[in-house]
């Protein structure tokens, strides 16, 4: 089984704490956030993009993949927290106060990675 543990928040921030987005790549199944100076996400599963007020303003993957891709929202921003809020998620807050909740949905197969830590 896939998942995250609770000794897995001390390497999430040392590799996210205070890094600014500056990338986003998106495939057909993948979604890419790359940092600086360093650290990257990769997501095979879900992502949510959760505004200040505590709305679900985006979901990866989309339905509708013609309409606006608010993720962008994030680039240039640096991550000013970082939670993990369940086995199978966590929360990175970013300094324009956005949320970037990281899901994994799979019991057999990777979900997502952060560096060398797979989930």
């Amino acid at each position: 089984m896939y998942g995250l543990k609770p000794d897995d928040i001390a390497y999430l921030k040392s590799t996210l704490s205070q890094a600014t987005l500056q990338q986003i790549c998106v495939g057909e199944h993948e979604l890419q956030f790359h940092f600086h100076p360093s650290g990257n996400i990769s997501v095979w599963a879900n992502c949510e993009l959760i505004n200040d007020a505590g709305e679900v303003i985006e979901v990866w993957p989309s339905e509708d993949m013609s309409r606006s891709f608010r993720f962008l929202e994030l680039l240039g921003s640096p991550v000013i927290e970082i939670t993990i809020d369940t086995q199978r998620s966590f929360r990175l807050v970013f300094g324009n106060r956005h949320t970037l909740r990281v899901v994994g949905d799979s019991e057999n197969y990777e979900s997502f990675s952060v560096g060398n830590l797979i989930a």
